[in-house]
This record gives structure tokens, C-alpha cells and sequence, in this order.
């Protein structure tokens, strides 16, 4: 954009309108619009939207990038007089709360540039362009944030205010490169009711992120306002002080005709509505819930024969639909909806099974590079926050190493790593100069295994000790930097000089006759950080730190599950390895023991206290139905979601062999108290299908293996026995769980 500048109005009463008219007095053969904003755009040309993706032009760091979008409006042409109107709202760039309440915000006064380009049959070209000279009006949209929700009030008159203004932004302009963002499924309310509050209330039967239509004839100037929420308290009563201080507040002001509301530049979290203002003769049918997300393309499916299962995994793709927006959140509802980089980091492989997220995560990781420190120090929100610093915390910023491998591995993407490589050695540099010992990082706080539930309840921090932790994934992600140079065929040897020399200072610093130091932890009650947990020993176990001594770590982990009476008491940092560490070493069983526990700590908890997506703390009810707290409860998280990896590796047994699923292993593990299993993954070659089922004394093995994969199954006796592309059919007597 040439000739374009940054405008905005002079003054925003309600949301501005900017519009420009243009003449088109040639024949065309071309005709495209480039348009960017500090905060949200609809923009129209001659009364019709040049697209139906949202929230445009996305969330990246803005100091250093904004998306510009380019949008084809040939067709929306007339040979006369043509007008362009651009809708803005504060979004993501030009909002006053980003996350918690900073005085350091907005990144910008809410702005827009745009130009047009117009090439005409006899070659000549034309712009117009954003500039000082374009029209600002008001709109019928009375106020509208993210957090906060939108007024809209159809009975306003629209008026002028006055001539745009320049605002000043300095930033780099890039082309496009998220998924749009759309409306996805539809949900039709399960019943409308009055709680035990007396709050009339529409329960959808579903948490979900998005946003709430309305279709209704009410008399001019009647309003329907509502605020959402989650879930219910233990009395019944309508429940929303987890949203902290985002208002959530919808607002829509009829005109007496037959009147379809929905907001434009706000989304919401939640299963229910609290109607606040509303016509008594309201009912169910006039409300629809829209799911708002990035648009990814769902690519993995799974069912079997345990109902509990199937909800589980059924509340880890809501999870991820409703987190999914843009970037990965970690929540849809509260003040804060960031881009934490410790849940994308766990849930990532989980994430790349469901739904093809590469292009997703490419943008997001740019912006990541883009935000690491000269030190190499990467904080644990991307994108950052002005106002907000957060902390360089292990687990968090080992995303920069761990989510890049990921994709690269899911999708045989090798650009990926080419543009993230130099940010994984950055980070490794960083660590190397944090602490008294070369070799390990000491000393340094960290998040470390968040939520667990080792440490004394109530306690966001888990037992396990942040020295342990911060060394552990210092040996992996240099394990992973590794593996990335020699697939970019680039000189690693300084790596694995490295690698060794941390594993040799971790087993020597955190192991005392083969086993971790400190006392044992217990659930619920340990004081101390220690080195003795779960996570501690899963960790060991699954990065493969302490290879000598498997079975005695395996042991050691068996024990502190029998102790915790069946349960994991690991936090973010060891939920994701748990199920891995003990099937990977023989231990199956209690896999599926910790699979299938339905007491608390558990992923069955949650579903039996009616959860539909996925919750941040394994007890943000508990059985008595009192909440953890009103400051840190989401019931719409996505971290623990993470254990649908493990369902697709082990259950169904799809193991991959090479990057991008070019050869595979299908090695099930049956269980009994499933019943059956069936699931799928699409990849570039084709899509590829596992289940087994009980027929009698037997195992049934369903395969179905596309063109261009090599793939063996592993029988009854861990023997390899080639697939054909196609069906296939096995059998196995003897049952494994």
C-alpha cells in the first residue's frame, strides 16, 4: 500500500463507519482490496462484504507485523458510482484490556488503512486509498469489545461526524497467512428455564466459544440483554464470577419488525445465557448458538464402546474448537483468552491428530521468533501483552523447540523448521547462560507442574521440583534441536556434546541410588518440592534421561499410583507423558487404569460432573459441587486434552514411523472395559483407519492403509507382519488388557 495511511476517528461514541466514494468509468479487468486494521474490519463495497471470515485481520505482534488482506472485488463493481464502507472495532489491536487491565494499553488507537487498486482494460491503473479525506459516520453498534461483549441498538439514527484523522502506527505490513476465522456448527438451545435463583436462563447442553444469535419481532425499543456462563453451582443457580472482570454483556434494542441479532466484534464463552432484559413471550427456538474458530480441517475421529470415553473425547475437540480462535488460547470466557504458550505446547500432538493445524501454528510460531528476546529468553504469551510481562518458564518457552518438531513430524513439513531453527538454537543459548552449572538450569523461577495436585490443595504450583524440571527440558529440547539440525542436515555435534553432558549433570545432580532425591509426594499434601513424584519419575521415564535405570523408575511411579489410590497427581508438565511413560515400558495396564479412573484427580471426573470440554483444574468442581475458586476456574481449558495422543497411539495403535505418517506401525492395545475401538487419521497420502473388536474368544483387527504408506501390524507376539494398501483384516486369541 503505496499511497495509504493510517485513519481513525476522531471521536468513537459508537463504533465508526468509514466510508469513500470512487467512480469507475472504464471497463475493468482487475480490481482488488488491500486492508488491514489495529482492531477488527467489516468492510463492504457497495453495501456487500468482500468476505464472510471474522474478526479480521487476526492477532499477531503487532509491533512488529500486522496481516494485510487482500480480497478480489471485481464482482462487486458497478460502472457509475461506487462506495467502500469499512465497519472498525477494537479487537485485538485496538483494545483497552488485553487479558488483565494495563494502562500501557491499547497497542493502538483503533485504526485502519486500505487501498484500492483498479486496473482497467486500456492498462491504466487507479487507486484510492485510505486517507484524511474519507468520511466518518456513526454506526447503530453502541460499544463492543472482546471481554467486555456489544450493545447494538437498530433503533439509532447514523450520522456524520467528521473527516478521518492520521493516526500514527509503525509497524510492518505481511501478507495474510492464518486460517480465516468462521462460524462453525450451530447449536439450537437444549431447554430455556428458571434456576433455582430465579434467573431466567437458556441452557445450550454444550460449552462452546462463539456467540449468540437472536430472531425476534419486539416492539420498537424493547431490549433482550444476557450475560453467559459455564456452568451451575451445586444449588442450581446460574454461575459466572470464573469470567473475573469480562463483563460478557450482550445487549440488542429491537425495531419492531422481525429483527436477527448477533454480535459483530465480540465473542463469548459458555454453555448458558442469563437473560437480563428480555420480552416475556421469549422462548428457546428464538436463540441459536454460533461457534466461532480458526477454520482448521477436522482430520481425526475416534469412537469405541465406553460412553465415558466417548464423552472425553468428545469434550477434547470442543476444547480445542472453542481455543482454536486465531491463535491457541487457553480459555474463550474469562479476562484473559492469551496465547499461553505451556497449553499449546502439551497439547500439540493431540491437537495435529484432530485437525490439521500447520498452517495454524506457522503464523503463530513467527510470531513467537518474532517476540524472543535478544537473549533468547521467550515469555510465556505469545502474542505479548504490552503491560503484561510474564514468566520465561520451562515447559512454557520449550515450545519454541517441541511445538515446531511436532508439526514437522505430523505433516513432513521441513519450511517449519527452516524458519524456526534459529529460535530453537536462540533459546538453548539463553538457558546455557542462566545459572551457576553449564550443564543444568538452576535457580531460576518457573510455573513448573502447574495444577498439580502433589502439592497441598489449593496450590497452583505442583510438588515437583522447578530445578528438576528446568533441566529436564533443557536436555529436551537440545534433544530436539538435534534431531531438527540433521533433518536440516546441519552440524549438531556442539548439540550432542551438550545432550550428554546434561544428562550426565541431571542423573548426578536429582538421582540417588537410582531413584530421585527428596521425599515421596502425596496427594494433597506435600510441603516441600521434591523430586520424588510422578511427574518427576513420568519425566525421567518418557525423555529417556536415565536409560539404566527404567525399571526401578517404573517401580517407583507404580508405587506413588498405588499410594495416590489409583490416581495421577500429575500437573501440566506430566499429564501429557503419564500414559506413554508406563505403556511404553511394559505397564499398560495402568495406562488404562489412570485412563479409566473416575475419581478425582482424573479425566473422568469431569465427564462425570457433566463437563462437555475440558476443564483447567482436574477439580474445579468437586464432589461436593464447591468450585476451586473465582479466580483461576475455567471449565473450557484444553491442556488435559492432551491424553487423546495416547488413545490414538496405543488404542488404536497408530504409531508413526516416519515424518508425515509415511510409514507406520499399528500396534493396539484392547481393552475389555472399552469394548471396541474405531479411528482415523487423514494425511497427505490418505486416510488411515484402525479398530479392533471382541468376536467371541477373538480379537478382530479392522485396517484400512491408503496408496504410499508402508505400514506393518504387530501381532500377538510383537512379530511385524506387512499391510497392503487397502483392508485388511487380524486376529489375535489372547486378550492384552
Amino acid at each position: 500500500m503505496k499511497k495509504a495511511i493510517w485513519i481513525k476517528a476522531p471521536i468513537m461514541n459508537t463504533l465508526p463507519y468509514f466510508k469513500k466514494k470512487f467512480l469507475v468509468d472504464k471497463e475493468l479487468v482487475k480490481a482488488y482490496l488491500d486492508i488491514s486494521a489495529m482492531g477488527f474490519f467489516e468492510a463492504k463495497i457497495n453495501g456487500k462484504q468482500v468476505t464472510d471470515s471474522l474478526f479480521n485481520p487476526g492477532w499477531t505482534s503487532y509491533h512488529n507485523r500486522v496481516q494485510v488482506r487482500r480480497f478480489d472485488i471485481l464482482p462487486l463493481l458497478k460502472r457509475e458510482d461506487n462506495e467502500i464502507t469499512v465497519l472498525l472495532g477494537e479487537g485485538w489491536g485496538g483494545s483497552r484490556r488485553m487479558g488483565w487491565d494495563s494502562p500501557t494499553r491499547p497497542y493502538f488507537y483503533p485504526s485502519l488503512i486500505f487501498e484500492i487498486t483498479l486496473m482497467y482494460a486500456d492498462t491504466s491503473i487507479e487507486t484510492i486509498s485510505s486517507d484524511t479525506h474519507v468520511d466518518v459516520y456513526s454506526s447503530r453498534i453502541v460499544a463492543s469489545s472482546i471481554y467486555d461483549g456489544e450493545i447494538q441498538d437498530e433503533t439509532l439514527r447514523v450520522k456524520y461526524i467528521a473527516k478521518a484523522e492520521g493516526s500514527f502506527i509503525t509497524t510492518n505490513y505481511v501478507e495474510y497467512e492464518g486460517e480465516d476465522i468462521v462460524e462453525g456448527e450451530r447449536i439450537y438451545p437444549l431447554k430455556i428455564f428458571t434456576d433455582n435463583g430465579g434467573n431466567r436462563v437458556v441452557d445450550f447442553g454444550q460449552n462452546f466459544t462463539g456467540y449468540v444469535e437472536v430472531n425476534f419481532k419486539g416492539k420498537r425499543g424493547e431490549k433482550i440483554s444476557f450475560t453467559p456462563g459455564e456452568v451451575l453451582d451445586k444449588n442450581g443457580v446460574f454461575y459466572n464470577k470464573n469470567y473475573r472482570s469480562a463483563k460478557s454483556f450482550y445487549s440488542f434494542t429491537f425495531t419492531g419488525r422481525a429483527d436477527t441479532f448477533k454480535p459483530k466484534f465480540s465473542f463469548m464463552g459458555g454453555r448458558y445465557i442469563k437473560l437480563i432484559d428480555y420480552p416475556d413471550d421469549i422462548e428457546k427456538e428464538n436463540f441459536v448458538g454460533i461457534m466461532v474458530h480458526s477454520n482448521i480441517e477436522r482430520t481425526g475421529y475416534f469412537e469405541c464402546g465406553n460412553t465415558l470415553i466417548n464423552q472425553l473425547y468428545h469434550n477434547i475437540i470442543y476444547g480445542q474448537l472453542s481455543n482454536y480462535l486465531d491463535i491457541p488460547t487457553d480459555c474463550p470466557q474469562r479476562d484473559e483468552r492469551l496465547g499461553w504458550l505451556g497449553d499449546a505446547e502439551v497439547f500439540a500432538r493431540a491437537a495435529e491428530i484432530n485437525f490439521n493445524v500447520l498452517k495454524f501454528f506457522k503464523k503463530w510460531l513467527k510470531d513467537m521468533a518474532l517476540e524472543q528476546k535478544d537473549s533468547g529468553a521467550i515469555e510465556g504469551v505469545v502474542p505479548k501483552v504490552p503491560g503484561l510481562d510474564v514468566l520465561v518458564s520451562c515447559g512454557w518457552a520449550d515450545a519454541c523447540t517441541i511445538i515446531p518438531y511436532e508439526m514437522y513430524l505430523a505433516y513432513n513439513d521441513t519450511e517449519v523448521l527452516v524458519d524456526t531453527f534459529p529460535m530453537m538454537k536462540k533459546w538453548i543459548s539463553y538457558i546455557l547462560s542462566r545459572g551457576p552449572n553449564k550443564y543444568l538450569w538452576l535457580g531460576d523461577n518457573h510455573f513448573g507442574d502447574w495444577l498439580a495436585l502433589d502439592a497441598l490443595y489449593g496450590e497452583s504450583v505442583g510438588a515437583t521440583d522447578l530445578d528438576y524440571l528446568a533441566s529436564a527440558f533443557f536436555a529436551y529440547s537440545t534433544s530436539i534441536v538435534i534431531k531438527v539440525g540433521e533433518v536440516l542436515k546441519e552440524d549438531v555435534s556442539y548439540y550432542k556434546d551438550l545432550y550428554k553432558n546434561i544428562k550426565k549433570e541431571f542423573i548426578k545432580k536429582f538421582f540417588v541410588d537410582g531413584l530421585p532425591i527428596g521425599e515421596k509426594a502425596v496427594i494433597g499434601k506435600t510441603k516441600k518440592k521434591t523430586c520424588y513424584t510422578e511427574t518427576a519419575l513420568v519425566i525421567a521415564l518418557y525423555f529417556n534421561l536415565y536409560e539404566d535405570n527404567k525399571d526401578k523408575l517404573l517401580n517407583a511411579l507404580i508405587e506413588l499410583i498405588d499410594e495416590a489410590d489409583g490416581r495421577m497427581t500429575t500437573g501440566f508438565l506430566g499429564t501429557p507423558f503419564i500414559l506413554h511413560a508406563l505403556s511404553d515400558n511394559g505397564r499398560s495396564d495402568y495406562a488404562y487404569k489412570l485412563l479409566l479412573q473416575e475419581k478425582n484427580p482424573s479425566w473422568l471426573f469431569s465427564v462425570l460432573h457433566g463437563a462437555t470440554t475440558m476443564w483447567e483444574h482436574y477439580d474445579g468442581i468437586n464432589d461436593e459441587g464447591d468450585f476451586w475458586s473465582e479466580a483461576m476456574n475455567s471449565f473450557n481449558h484444553y491442556a488435559y486434552g492432551a491424553v487423546y495422543d495416547w488413545i490414538f497411539s496405543n488404542t488404536l495403535g497408530i504409531k508413526r514411523l516416519s515424518a508425515g505418517y509415511k510409514k507406520i506401525a499399528i500396534d493396539p492395545i484392547p481393552c475389555k472395559e472399552l469394548g471396541f475401538a474405531k479411528g482415523s487419521i487423514k494425511t497427505k497420502y490418505g486416510t488411515i483407519y484402525s479398530s479392533w473388536y471382541y468376536q467371541g474368544d477373538a480379537l478382530v483387527f479392522e485396517i484400512e492403509i491408503p496408496k504410499g504408506i508402508e505400514a506393518v501390524f504387530i501381532d500377538g507376539s510383537g512379530n511385524e507382519r506387512k499391510i497392503v494398501p487397502g483392508k485388511n483384516r487380524f486376529y489375535r486369541e489372547e486378550e492384552i488388557i
